[in-house]
């Protein structure tokens, strides 16, 4: 009978400090409407030209276009942060993707990419944080 209320106490204690770990975390950018909000605006200011908005395109448009109709869920948050950091050459038919790392931080690119995954389908988040959990370190 001791080791019943022992095992309870220390399950309560574990309850405990999971909920104080918690409590004291920061949100995910995505849970955070100020994070969101930045995203937004720096997506607009950086991105929306050549990529477009939350609606309308093709998986198949170049520029790619990140919502849901496009293929940027496809790909991991490391992969996409070095893309728009440090851009990519012209390649086939692919038009040159400009660095922006000159303008942009990685946390700006974070605030982004929290903004464009609201874009897309709960099934599209769960496969692109699935690949991130894989390929990302």
């Amino acid at each position: 009978m001791q080791s019943f209320h022992a095992l309870r106490r220390g399950a309560a204690a574990v309850g405990l400090l999971l909920l104080s770990v918690a409590g004291c975390a920061r949100p995910a950018p995505a849970d955070d409407p100020a994070e969101l909000a930045r995203g937004a605006e720096l997506y607009e200011a950086n991105c929306a030209e050549c990529h477009g908005g939350a609606i309308g395109g093709d998986i198949a448009d170049i520029p790619p276009r990140h919502n849901a109709e496009g293929h940027t869920w496809h790909h991991p948050d490391c992969e996409l942060v070095d893309i728009v950091l440090n851009g990519m050459p012209q390649r086939l038919d692919f038009p040159e993707m400009p660095a922006h790392r000159d303008r942009l931080s990685e946390d700006d690119v974070n605030a982004i990419l929290a903004h464009i995954k609201t874009w897309w389908t709960p099934e599209q988040r769960a496969h692109q944080e699935e690949v991130t959990e894989q390929v990302c370190d």
